[in-house]
């Protein structure tokens, strides 16, 4: 069993002390540097690269856990500790390899190193080249089609090199391209992740996020106008958007309902 070397970012010596015993007592792992601040954790995330699991907390002296996104350049080695049940654990169970919330079972951990020495192994055996295509710039899911996201989730999206999360209110519009989709934040940053356009309809809360057509999925608040076009052929103009969205006729008497 190969040992994964891990880093603990907690703010408190209590909990980094139980958890790193618990891990050793877990077996294979090597923890290799803590820290206690947003400071010290951008430092430590710095100095050791190699790390193969990251065991953070939310609250933390000097910010929160989302603020340490941008320093991560693979979400699949986060583990997220925490005591606070709150909206913000479905993005990490979107988005992040796992949660854990506090005490930390040994079951829970033992997970968690399961799903850690998968995502090493994965990343051994992935063999660069020259070239990058779009699923080597974007983050896989893990959102199942049961879950429904509602307006207080918030969504961990990457943005060429760097990852930020998006609440869902922020997202404007979402659209088919290829096997991909681009979705579309209202300060005007595209993101492009490995997901299906019917697996958003199944995740977007339908009350929100109105379906136009096969291939484009809007956010109702940001719909500025209805436009009527010849035929009975409507199209939609969203806030801050200079192109118009047609709407199928299959889906038209929803649309308008809706907007009602």
């Amino acid at each position: 069993m190969d040992t994964l070397n891990v880093i603990i970012i907690d703010d408190e010596r209590r909990v980094r002390n139980s958890l790193r015993q618990a891990l050793e007592e877990c077996g294979g792992v090597n923890v290799i540097a803590e820290a206690d601040t947003i400071e010290s954790a951008r430092q430590t995330l710095a100095s050791h690269p190699e790390a193969d699991g990251i065991f953070l907390d939310i609250q933390l002296p000097g910010g929160t856990g989302f603020d340490l996104v941008p320093e991560v350049p693979d979400m699949k080695k986060v583990v997220f500790v925490t005591a606070y049940d709150q909206y913000a654990i479905r993005a990490f169970e979107v988005n992040a390899l796992d949660y854990i919330m506090k005490p930390a079972a040994p079951e829970r951990l033992e997970q968690s190193l399961r799903r850690l020495r998968q995502n090493k192994e994965e990343q051994k055996n992935n063999t660069p080249d020259d070239s990058t295509s779009p699923e080597q710039n974007t983050p896989h899911t893990k959102l199942s089609a049961a879950k429904t996201l509602t307006l207080t989730d918030q969504l961990l999206l990457k943005f060429g090199t760097k990852s930020r999360f998006i609440p869902l209110n922020n997202l404007v519009f979402v659209r088919s391209a290829d096997n991909y989709t681009e979705l579309h934040v209202e300060d005007g940053s595209i993101a492009l992740m490995r997901k299906t356009l019917e697996e958003w309809a199944e995740s977007l809360p339908p009350s929100i996020f109105l379906r136009l057509h096969r291939s484009t999925l809007v956010n109702k608040h940001f719909v500025e106008e209805l436009v009527a076009e010849s035929a009975g052929k409507y199209c939609i103009r969203l806030t801050g958007v200079a192109e118009l969205f047609p709407i199928s006729r299959s889906y038209t008497t929803a649309v308008r309902e809706a907007l009602q």
